[in-house]
């Protein structure tokens, strides 16, 4: 509803790095998944988004932008150093903070499609493009089986955190292809950005042509070889592995033929067609001759390209066909001919580039209180309290909690699969025992702000907003605090 959209984008806050998983960010958290949970809702069911209104409205989109990083650098420069030094971390508060990052550019993924989302991001939108730009490095470097990741470490283990990090780098890609798409309404800097500095059509071609992120080997277990080793033979390959490919958000497991490809039902993977319109926007547009330097190697890596440029994809895709005419002109007469005759002969104009300043003041925030933040998330993150999985189990669907407290409670010295049941529990109860406030009939749903009062409608809830209001306090305590612009908050401190 409206007035619960309303007070959840209020809850939203900026959170510095000693305070994740804290009690003051699990209240910022609980926000941000329940607006993306909306948004998607939203924009599945065809209904006025009006989660992107509110956020627009309170000019939120730039915060998203700083959470996103702030998890990062968390990811990359904390939790290692952490796993590698404590054992009585919480499998669950660790997930929920990588959990928050996935939430976060889900949003913005659902937001940027809008042009006006885009130019409301401001200068920070070059922080979003370095970021897409590391997470799709990241994300193309572990492929290589050699490489570390989170999911090998004990704790993490039997988490699916590699499920999280490969959904995060997919919808990076659509994020660069709608910045990419409306470079038109932005400054010359963001498409300048992505043609220099990042060499974006580059990553491009190695994600398209070579790791296929929509698709993802996993290891046979020993359930599935028992349970289908009939019917399965043509899905493995020669390392008894099996193939998943990125279906409409999830990951639904797939023969070898199939991940050959790059269709669902006879269509192009609409992973490889954000790849295919980020490539058109980008060498199509008009700043390309000035910005980007065709040299020997580039020209080579796009010639790769030809091969899958089909007649398949360009019936799908039509704009293609003057891109694959564009790669044709590069193979015959040579890259300096092909710019030609778009003006990249004249002179470049200059043009200041934006620094970008949030990844830099965090990581020196982080220099400078070091000890301090390490001794705040070992505190933080080894809470398995039942009080923390209340909080955890108004924030996740019950069976989500259920099915994490399980791998979490596996591979532990201390159990807290109690905890995890009196949780359970009293979900349970609340949709048995529980009745309506306003006409007494069984509730189904209850208030997500105070998640005391209980409904058994959308229209009985609303109909009891004028006399619950009042009461109505949020299940954590808010902040008091107005946030200014996230860079003088993190400059001041």
């Amino acid at each position: 509803m409206d007035y619960e959209e309303d007070q959840l984008i209020g809850q939203t806050r900026l959170c510095q790095l000693e305070e994740l998983a804290s009690d003051r960010w699990l209240l910022h958290h609980q926000a941000v998944v329940q607006l993306s949970l909306k948004a998607v809702s939203q924009t599945a069911q065809l209904r006025e988004e009006t989660v992107y209104t509110k956020l627009m409205e309170a000019e939120k989109v730039s915060l998203l932008v700083y959470d996103a990083i702030l998890i990062e650098i968390w990811r990359e420069e904390i939790l290692p150093h952490l796993l590698k030094t404590e054992s009585s971390l919480s499998p669950l508060m660790i997930y929920s903070v990588l959990y928050h990052e996935g939430a976060v550019i889900s949003l913005l993924e659902l937001l940027l499609y809008h042009s006006a989302a885009c130019e409301a991001l401001g200068d920070s939108i070059v922080d979003l493009i370095d970021y897409c730009h590391r997470t799709l490095l990241r994300s193309a470097s572990s492929s290589s089986r050699n490489h570390p990741s989170l999911a090998d470490s004990p704790i993490l283990k039997h988490l699916d955190v590699s499920h999280l990090e490969a959904n995060i780098a997919i919808r990076c890609i659509a994020i660069l292809r709608f910045l990419a798409g409306h470079a038109d309404n932005l400054s010359e800097i963001v498409t300048s950005r992505m043609l220099t500095t990042t060499d974006v059509p580059l990553l491009a071609v190695q994600l398209l042509m070579d790791q296929q992120p929509w698709i993802r080997r996993i290891k046979r277990s020993s359930d599935d070889e028992s349970g289908s080793r009939n019917n399965v033979e043509e899905d493995d390959d020669d390392d008894g592995e099996m193939f998943e490919i990125y279906d409409n958000g999830e990951w639904r497991r797939c023969s070898h033929d199939e991940a050959s490809g790059s269709s669902i039902g006879g269509q192009i993977h609409p992973v490889a067609a954000h790849l295919w319109l980020l490539l058109l926007s980008l060498l199509m547009s008009p700043v390309a001759p000035r910005k980007y330097e065709l040299n020997d190697f580039r020209c080579q890596q796009l010639l790769k390209l030809r091969s899958s440029l089909n007649s398949y994809v360009i019936d799908q895709i039509p704009p293609l066909a003057e891109f694959e005419q564009w790669l044709v002109q590069i193979s015959v007469v040579g890259a300096h001919q092909v710019w030609r005759h778009s003006g990249s002969t004249q002179q470049k104009p200059f043009i200041l580039e934006l620094v970008a300043e949030m990844r830099q003041l965090l990581l020196k925030q982080l220099a400078v209180k070091w000890t301090t933040i390490l001794d705040g998330q070992r505190q933080f993150l080894s809470d398995e309290s039942p009080e923390t999985v209340h909080r955890l189990a108004a924030i996740y669907d019950p069976e989500h909690l259920e099915t994490t407290f399980n791998h979490c409670t596996a591979s532990r010295d201390e159990p807290t699969t109690s905890a995890a049941e009196e949780a359970q529990i009293t979900s349970r109860q609340i949709s048995v025992n529980a009745t309506c406030t306003l006409c007494s009939k069984q509730a189904l749903h209850r208030c997500s702000r105070c998640r005391r009062q209980h409904y058994c409608s959308k229209e009985c809830q609303v109909a009891d907003w004028p006399n619950h209001k009042s009461d109505c306090k949020p299940a954590l305590k808010p902040l008091t605090r107005r946030e200014g612009g996230h860079l003088n908050l993190l400059v001041q401190h």
